[in-house]
This record gives structure tokens, sequence and C-alpha cells, in this order.
């Protein structure tokens, strides 16, 4: 009877423990369900219920950065544990993602971009700098109004570099990321790139008062005897330069005269003359100077040796010496027109010889009244002295 009752109250004992043990398991799990533990790296991160997300994270991902999943070198070690917890302990896919973009790491084969020698950004090929630099070429273009302009050429001034790394894609710049990083840095006067543009721009002039002033700009024109008689008399092409939006200069590159060719000439019409030397500094203009004496012609800076040129084809009336003039040469071209080049150091031709446009005549010297070496030059019209910036473009 005895050892009847100690089995009642052992099982009794056991019976109760399992009552408590299955209460307390029903307290312990109501209200959870199974999840992931997620690690990275070893490293907990956090509790998502479905490991789907991470295949969804990595196609989004990779689409964004326009990468393809077989460009994929490595990633850091993403793993799962099995877990109990509670629904409101499950991380979003949103808080997922974002997790997941500052702590897992997604490595593929990539560039340095290097701007003279300093890296810039990360991208993923080389064509993305090159579709970039377009759009910079077009943003500055439009920027200095050179859209309708004939470019010379149009280039990034720094030396540009590339160089192959493992990276990740979250260091990675899209197209349009690096375009907009270029640019406001530029805008900044951070400058990472300059953008150097040479255009040509055409400008139609006219001398008035022995200076040359800019009448019109134009691209293009046919009717050149129409421009003539509205007072163009010369088409000069420059180069303009442009670093980004800022202006850096300007340069003749050719001189046209519309003027029509003595031969060509009627009445009193003005025609062209080809310039007498390769100087271009008119250092003592046509007109009245100092104390009241009266210059008539045009002294053009030179140096010694340098060559003299026939203004225009004709006979010469002159090659001789005076106090003034020094060596000089005086051309005829017939129709009352005559041109004299003095202070020569040689001179080439003889009185009487015939020579023709453009012919090597002398050489520019320091003769007769000079302070230095130069050419004087003068145009004649039925023996009164003219200027000669109404016939040589300067």
């Amino acid at each position: 009877m005895q050892n009847f009752k100690c089995k009642i109250n052992v099982g009794f004992i056991i019976l109760s423990i399992n009552i408590i043990l299955a209460i307390s398991i029903f307290f312990l799990v109501y209200g959870k369900t199974l999840g992931y533990v997620i690690l990275i790296n070893g490293n907990k991160i956090g509790l998502t219920k479905d490991k789907k997300i991470f295949t969804e994270y990595y196609k989004e991902k990779l689409h964004n950065n326009n990468i393809e999943l077989d460009k994929i070198v490595k990633t850091d070690s993403l793993g799962f544990k099995v877990r109990l917890a509670k629904k409101g302990d499950f991380l979003s896919p949103e808080e997922i993602s974002k997790i997941l973009d500052e702590a897992l790491g997604v490595y593929v084969k990539g560039y340095n971009l290097l701007v003279g020698d300093k890296i810039i950004a990360n991208i993923e090929n080389k064509d993305v700098f090159d579709n970039v630099k377009k759009k910079l070429f077009n943003y500055y273009i439009n920027k200095n109004n050179l859209k309708d302009i004939p470019i010379n050429w149009i280039k990034i001034k720094e030396k540009i570099d590339f160089k192959e790394v493992v990276l990740n894609i979250k260091d990675i710049m899209s197209e349009d990321q690096l375009y907009e990083f270029i640019l406001s840095n530029n805008q900044e006067n951070n400058i990472l790139a300059t953008v150097e543009i040479v255009a040509s721009k055409t400008f139609l002039e006219n001398t008035k008062n022995n200076k040359v002033q800019i009448v019109k700009i134009c691209d293009q024109h046919n009717d050149e005897e129409k421009m003539y008689e509205n007072g163009f008399d010369r088409e000069v092409v420059k180069e303009i330069t442009y670093n980004n939006n800022k202006y850096i200069g300007m340069r003749k590159v050719s001189t046209k005269i519309l003027k029509p060719s003595l031969n060509d000439v009627q009445g009193n019409e003005l025609f062209y003359l080809n310039n007498p030397s390769k100087g271009n500094i008119i250092t003592s203009p046509f007109g009245l100077r100092w104390g009241g004496e009266k210059h008539h012609g045009i002294d053009i800076a030179g140096n010694i040796g340098d060559p003299i040129f026939a203004a225009e084809s004709g006979f010469a009336n002159l090659v001789s010496y005076n106090n003034v003039y020094g060596n000089y040469i005086k051309l005829n071209h017939g129709k009352g027109i005559e041109t004299l080049y003095g202070h020569c150091d040689v001179m080439f031709i003889k009185e009487g010889e015939y020579v023709k446009k453009g012919q090597l005549i002398g050489e520019i010297g320091n003769t007769g009244r000079s302070t230095g070496p130069h050419l004087h030059f003068e145009v004649r019209v039925n023996g009164k002295a003219d200027n000669p910036l109404n016939y040589v473009a300067y």
C-alpha cells in the first residue's frame, strides 16, 4: 500500500512538471513565429521573415547600377539562423535594404577615374565617362552661346586616365551622378575637369578715322557686293577660346578683303593691296602728329632684314635714297596709284624694273630719319597721299 502511494506521488509530480512545461512553452511560443537572424560577416544585423527578400535586393541593386550578375567578383559573407520571434521584431523590406546598403559589400570590376593625377570618381566602365564628356561639351557650348558657331576643337584639358580595380557597387557613380558631380564642382570653382573650346568667329569690319571698327558679327554671308556697299571692306576670322564658361581670349586667324582688286576698279572706287610686310603692328598711323607735322603713310614694326613685298604689280619709278626716307622704293601701279617703301636696309630691284604683286623687293632697315627699324609705307592716289588702311587690312 505504501509503495502504491509512492508511485502515485511520483506520477503526479511528473504530470505536474509536464503541465508546467507545456504551459511555459505555450506562453513562450504564443505570438511568435519562425524567422531568421541575418548575419553579415558573422555579425547579427536584424531579423527577417523571408530570405527571398535578399534575392530581390540583389536584383534591384544590380539593376540600379546597370551591373550584370555575372560581373560580381565577390560579396561579403551573408548567413542566416532560424529563430522564433514576434512579428513586430522583423525588419521591413525597406529597413533591410537600407541596412544592407550600409553593411553588405557587393564587389565588381570597375575603374578609378583619374583627372590629372587625382581620382575623382569610381565608374563601372570607360563608356560612362565618354557619355559624361559629351554632356559636358554640349553644356558648355550652349553656356557660351556657341551652338551655331564653327568649333575648331573641344577637349578636356587635363590628362584623363583609368585604373582597373575591384569596387564595392555602393561606391560606383552612375552616368548622371558623375555628370552632376563634375558640373556642380566646376560651378563652385572647384574645377574637376576643364572643357577647352576653341571656336571660329567671323567679323565684318570697315575702316574709319584710321581705326578698324567691328561693325557686325556673322557666321556666313553670300552677298559680298552688298556688304561692301554698306561699308564693309574686310572679313576677319578670329579664334576665340573658352575654358568651361570662362572667356580666355581671341586671336586673328585670317583676313579677307572684300574690296575689288586694282585691275577691277572704276573711277574713285577703293581697292585692295597686299600687306607689304609680315608685321601687323602699326607704330605710327597716317595723319597729323604732335607738333602739326603730317605723316603721309603708316609705320609698320619690324626687324632689320625682315622682308618687304610689293603691295601690287607695277614698275619701279624710283629706287633711291634721301635724308627722310633713307633707302626707298616707289612703285607705279597704273590708274594713278603709287606705293612707297621707306627706310629699307637692302633693295633688290632697279628703277624701271617690273615687279609682281607679293614679290620680294627689299628688307626692312633703319636708314634715313628713323628712330628704329620699321617699314614706312605710303599709298598715293593721283599724286596725293591717302591712308594706307583704306587699302590694306591690319
